[in-house]
Order: C-alpha cells, then structure tokens, then sequence
C-alpha cells in the first residue's frame, strides 16, 4: 500500500508538503518520522507562532496537522489566523491531533478536513494523509 503512493507521488512528479505544528516534541517527532519515511516533505513547528514564521518562508503546505489543544494557542486559533492571512477558501486542508473524543465536536464545527485521536498511529496517520491528498488531486 505505502509503494502505491510513492510511486503515485513519483509518476506526478511531486512530492506532497505537510506542516505539523505540535507543543508535544514525541508527537511532532512522531508525524514527522513517519511522513518523512513516506515520501513527504515535512516542517514541524513546536507552536503557532514558529508555524506562522515557517510560513513566511515556504510554499503553503498541502496539510496542516495540528493540535486541537495547545498551552499556548489553540487549533482554533491558529486555523483562524492561517483562513485570515491566506483567504478562507486558499487554506489547505486541516487535521487536528485530539487529545479526547470531547473535543471532536469543536473541531468538526471549524470544518477541518480529519482528526486523529491521541495516541497516534502510523497507519492511520498515513491512511488519512493519503485520503485527503486524494482528494485534492482529483478536484
């Protein structure tokens, strides 16, 4: 299965950018180790105001994976500040790290594209990449 898409990644000739913005340093080490290893360029940024910085300096990514819930700045937060800088509807798509099922409900409202439960696994993170990439390459 993860042959299948490299070498889909490799017949389009492009390789697909994620930003993963995490307070956790085992959950960003996690996502970027496993999209790396998958093909993917990856920038991780320990909070939003790194991410935002990051963002001055390279193309807009094709996924943002974030926290939902951050000590600092929420996923809400910084999804508002990213819809506001980039336009709404230019914004890629967006999948929140949930802490609790509780928190699903919030983030189902911001119109994020997936959510993944904490704690995170590799097929799932994977599965869920490659679905919304997908997506936007069919469109």
């Amino acid at each position: 299965m993860l042959g299948g898409l490299i070498n889909r990644k490799k017949k389009e000739d492009r390789t697909f950018s994620v930003m993963v913005v995490s307070d956790s340093a085992a959950d960003l080490s996690f996502v970027k180790t496993t999209l790396e290893a998958s093909g993917y360029i990856v920038y991780a940024a320990s909070d939003s105001a790194a991410a935002l910085a990051m963002l001055d300096e390279v193309d807009m990514p094709d996924i943002f994976i974030g926290d939902f819930l951050d000590p600092e700045t929420d996923g809400t937060h910084f999804v508002g500040k990213i819809q506001v800088r980039f336009g709404k509807s230019t914004v890629s798509p967006v999948v929140f790290l949930l802490d609790s099922p509780e928190d699903e409900e919030v983030a189902r409202t911001m119109g994020v594209n997936d959510i993944l439960p904490k704690p995170l696994e590799a097929q799932a993170l994977l599965n869920c990449v490659q679905s919304i990439l997908e997506g936007e390459t069919q469109d």
